[in-house]
């Protein structure tokens, strides 16, 4: 757990983790406050029933739930039943910024976004049960966090996974979000389709049909974000993937998330990571 400002963050000392044993004790001792997750996590509940916040969406999550938390998610846990128990597979956020998630899922983040827990039919949750204990066996031999090609293949397969789940899924929408959420996932929507090519508030504002102005303080209500942060979020969690999980030169790298200048990408990288986009890849 890391604590920057007054906002719990939580990432994985190593690459991959699976587990079977966490019941609602420990998941109440998460209870008091939000937090940040900043590694990615596949979670299955196999009993009992906890209600939580997830990325603005209040949820309650059953047996045979099945939950996406991809990197930068915040979750908070309001109450947890006595017999719950959930497994899941987690991935360091280091991790999974070597694979190129964003581009694997980009049609499905708005649908992951607006409904982070799908349920599963028994036959299917019986599924994941087998392979969260294959895992759980497999996690526990030796060298397997040491074999990298193994973990991406791990990774690949939740990422296969979650595709066909959330293909499948039909959103429900129990009731009217406030007008500040709707228009959160309005700019989210738009944002995943077009933050390689446009990066000025002004563009997503316009878009959503309100002024800058408005736009900007809504989203930072909704969200605790300014939108030219969440913005900037993206643009630089694309190129973390694709410095790690590709071999493209940076120039070219550079294109493809809309700067026409490498010059001014490699200030604009620094400047948000601290070293320029060749000291990361060689990090």
């Amino acid at each position: 757990m890391i604590i920057d400002g007054n906002l719990p963050k939580f990432d994985l000392p190593i690459d991959f983790i699976a587990d079977d044993s966490i019941t609602g004790d420990i998941l109440n001792m998460y209870s008091r406050f939000p937090c940040q997750i900043k590694a990615g996590l596949f979670i299955l509940c196999t009993e009992g029933t906890v209600r939580a916040t997830i990325n603005l969406l209040e949820v309650v999550i059953r047996r045979n739930d099945f939950i996406t938390l991809l990197p930068n998610s915040f979750i908070q846990i309001h109450e947890v039943s006595s017999d719950t128990r959930v497994c899941f597979a987690g991935f360091s956020s280091e991790f999974v910024a070597s694979v190129n998630y964003v581009d694997s899922l980009l049609g499905l983040l708005p649908k992951i976004l607006n409904t982070p827990v799908v349920p599963l039919p028994e036959e299917i949750a019986t599924l994941y049960r087998n392979a969260y204990s294959l895992l759980i066996r497999a996690y526990s031999l030796p060298n397997t966090l040491e074999n990298k090609e193994i973990l991406r293949s791990i990774l690949t397969i939740f990422f296969q996974g979650v595709k066909e789940l959330y293909s499948r899924q039909q959103t429900v929408v129990n009731e009217p979000l406030k007008r500040e959420h709707e228009l959160y996932r309005q700019f989210v929507q738009i944002l995943m389709a077009n933050y390689t090519k446009e990066h000025e508030v002004a563009f997503y504002a316009d878009k959503c049909g309100v002024t800058p102005a408005h736009f900007s303080s809504t989203i930072r209500k909704a969200s605790g974000h300014s939108p030219l942060v969440i913005i900037t979020g993206m643009i630089i969690m694309n190129a973390k993937a694709q410095l790690k999980s590709t071999r493209l030169p940076v120039k070219e790298i550079a294109f493809s998330l809309g700067f026409s200048n490498l010059s001014f990408f490699n200030k604009y990288f620094r400047k948000h990571v601290g070293m320029t986009p060749q000291e990361y890849r060689e990090k």
